[in-house]
């Protein structure tokens, strides 16, 4: 994998809140893979520090192979509280409800980390909040960085309510760990894996719970205020067009149309902008569905036509086609391998 710091993809460091703790306690050298992420290691001092967060997702990827530790995110995760969220901690505290607040940390979550994306999902009496790694590593297998930010937003919504608040279960999207032992003490016991989306499933009644002590007033002044740091940031189209098509691809409705349209501009107009940057809609689709296709594939064993489905093609032959054209390999090849080259990179110990 390529680390690179991008202006798009990038996380407060307090996202490796307790890391050396952490590291440490499963035989690491935390320093040592801070190196090896190339980061530097005041990151772990100062929470403010803006860092590239494919080099975090890929540090958390790298840690829970070499230490063995599947559940390396769940065990960061659990020492989190609202207070690492910085002033975004801040604008959720104050809203009146758990729906208002996961709504704001929707619309805020990039200022703290823009390496991760939420998404709310209605669908009848359950509510599906999406958690999404939205890195540009290349690599596309970034299941710690999903159980860690499941396990943050778990806590925060826990803290929020009084503790009353529990989903009816949680879903992944990769296989099921050797071990569920933190996952039960980090999620409870209603998880799921090799289901078709990273997501907290809720009741829809439950979002109506309220935030004790919410004051208005306040709440009004913090998003002033975080409103004003969103215009400052960077937006090209690009990127925005990106996390569209990624929420697009399973629903098989992602074309160019779809996607200017959720834009809320005019197809030509998107198209121009694109074309500044290097990129057409269709380059954007084929990067997201290669990034995609690379992660269900390392961390699923669904059947042929489920991978068509999640990505977007009408049936398991075009998926085919569509992926020896881009890996030049079958679909089945390219598992193989990598199951075979992850098995023989034995775990490294640094006890």
């Amino acid at each position: 994998m390529k680390l690179g710091q991008s202006v798009h993809t990038l996380t407060r460091s307090a996202s490796l809140t307790d890391f050396e703790q952490v590291a440490r306690s499963v035989g690491l050298d935390p320093f040592r893979m801070l190196r090896m992420a190339r980061l530097p290691a005041t990151v772990l001092d100062d929470p403010n520090m803006m860092i590239s967060a494919d080099s975090v997702g890929w540090l958390l990827e790298e840690s829970a192979r070499l230490s063995g530790q599947e559940a390396f995110g769940l065990l960061l995760a659990e020492t989190r509280s609202l207070a690492n969220l910085g002033m975004l901690a801040l604008v959720l505290r104050e809203e009146p409800t758990l729906r208002t607040a996961m709504q704001s940390g929707i619309r805020y979550l990039r200022l703290h980390n823009a390496g991760v994306q939420l998404r709310l999902e209605d669908a009848g009496d359950v509510v599906l909040l999406h958690v999404g790694a939205n890195m540009q590593g290349g690599h596309g297998v970034w299941r710690q960085t999903v159980e860690m930010s499941t396990g943050i937003v778990l806590r925060v919504f826990r803290a929020l309510s009084g503790n009353a608040f529990r989903p009816v279960r949680v879903t992944f999207t990769h296989e099921r760990p050797a071990s569920l032992e933190v996952h039960h003490r980090v999620l409870g016991t209603a998880i799921e894996f090799s289901q078709e989306c990273n997501a907290l499933v809720c009741r829809t009644r439950d979002l109506d719970l309220p935030i004790p002590a919410a004051d208005p007033t306040l709440n009004r002044e913090v998003k002033r205020w975080l409103d004003l740091q969103l215009v400052n940031l960077r937006d090209e189209p690009a990127q925005r067009a990106r996390q569209i098509v990624r929420m697009l691809l399973p629903s098989g409705l992602c074309s160019v149309d779809q996607v200017a349209r959720h834009l809320g501009m005019h197809r030509r107009t998107l198209n121009r902008h694109l074309a500044a940057e290097g990129e057409s809609v269709t380059t954007v689709i084929n990067a997201i569905r290669a990034e995609l296709a690379e992660e269900y594939l390392a961390s699923s064993k669904r059947r042929l036509y489920e991978f068509a489905e999640l990505l977007g093609f009408s049936s398991g032959a075009d998926f085919s086609r569509w992926f020896r054209g881009q890996f030049g390999k079958t679909p089945s090849e390219w598992a193989a391998h990598y199951r075979q080259s992850t098995a023989a990179a034995d775990p490294v110990s640094h006890k």
